[in-house]
């Protein structure tokens, strides 16, 4: 079992379904592998873990964000496509997750993508 910690932000929309993937620097699993999808009930590495979800990795594909799209595999999705790729990873628009993306990680960002 490979767990993968949210914030709280993302928390909700991960045990609702909304947000069925997640972009992180390192992929830790791979297709077939079960997910234990957590977030820290209170303060990070002083309290316990607090299951969201648990589900079945489906897909891992590289990924990259820069300015003015985001490519997931082999291809680029600018606009509306784009709009619907920040959606499946719980972000309004494709304006609010690069933000956060250059806020926490820097532009580009190259990593993985991990659907469920």
């Amino acid at each position: 079992m490979r767990v993968i910690l949210f914030q709280n932000q993302f928390a909700e929309l991960v045990r609702s379904g909304v947000k069925r993937q997640t972009i992180r620097c390192k992929a830790r699993c791979k297709p077939g592998d079960v997910l234990s999808l957590r977030r820290w009930s209170g303060l990070p590495y002083r309290s316990k873990q607090e299951v969201l979800l648990e589900s079945v990795c489906t897909e891992v594909l590289p990924v990259e964000v820069d300015f003015e799209c985001i490519r997931i595999g082999d291809a680029s999705c600018f606009g509306l496509s784009a709009d619907a790729q920040a959606q499946k990873d719980g972000f309004c628009d494709y304006t609010s997750m690069r933000r956060w993306f250059f806020n926490t990680h820097g532009l580009p960002f190259a990593g993985w993508v991990i659907r469920w």
